[in-house]
């Protein structure tokens, strides 16, 4: 992974990207607030990001702004995550897709994230997309993101 700080204007723009300029992690600070690519900003790049070799910075510099612009949500996120236990059965709406899967919407301030290449491609002909239940078993938790882990993910309509 590669970590980009950028400044466009007013604002900051702090990227986790791939080796494909595919972002997995996004901050954007502007006027002192900061929104992230995470719940309940999912201010996400959607195209490759473009960047200059002199706008890289490593990694530790990420993680320090990443832990601070979601230090916020840490609380809500230990209350909620022991209320999906490793081993338990949920079930969710497959709110969008991300490089890193499909997040499913568990409850008002809750997602999972479900592996994208072990989900069928279609259902009834028509490609999976957003709006479908999908029952999956809590497998562990992504502390980076905030987001509850799904194995054995079943889709419905």
């Amino acid at each position: 992974m590669q970590y980009i700080k950028s400044l466009f204007e007013d604002e900051i723009y702090y990227f986790e990207v791939d080796d494909q300029r595919v972002a997995y992690r996004q901050i954007v600070i502007a006027e002192g607030q900061s929104k992230v690519s995470i719940a309940p900003d999912f201010m996400l790049a959607e195209k490759e990001v473009d960047f200059e070799p002199d706008e890289q910075i490593g990694l530790i510099e990420f993680e320090i702004i990443w832990e601070s612009a979601i230090s916020s949500y840490r609380k809500q996120w230990d209350y909620y995550k022991q209320q999906y236990l490793p081993g338990d059965s949920v079930t969710g709406i497959l709110r969008m897709f991300y490089p890193q899967g499909c997040l499913i919407q568990l409850n008002e301030h809750v997602y999972a994230i479900a592996d994208t290449t072990t989900l069928p491609e279609q259902m009834n002909g028509q490609p999976i997309g957003v709006g479908l239940t999908v029952t999956g078993i809590v497998s562990g938790y992504d502390e980076q993101n905030l987001w509850v882990q799904l194995d054995q993910c079943t889709i419905y309509s």
